[in-house]
């Protein structure tokens, strides 16, 4: 099964996409804690969300993310507001 498909934000399905052309592994996909209704979709790699959000010209709707905090787990990627989808590296 195509677990990319089921992302609604047709950006971050580029994004991913791309990085598993990449051949970078998914390490998790299902839904978030915070946000339950929502796919969230994670990388083994660090993100360069600058270049990343260049590359695919992201629009305002997806927003830079990012927990620094070692306890609830490291994370940076990028979240669509309007459907509360994240796609996120280490």
């Amino acid at each position: 099964m195509d677990k990319i498909a089921l992302i609604q934000s047709s950006q971050l399905q580029e994004v991913a996409r791309y990085l598993v052309s990449e051949n970078i592994p998914i390490t998790f996909f299902g839904q978030a804690w915070s946000k339950p209704s929502a796919h969230w979709i994670y990388f083994d790699t660090a993100l360069e969300i600058e270049t990343l959000r260049e590359k695919f010209n992201l629009d305002e709707n997806i927003i830079n993310h990012e927990n620094l905090d070692p306890r609830s787990g490291i994370e940076r990627g990028f979240i669509d507001k309007n459907t509360g989808e994240g796609l996120m590296g280490m």
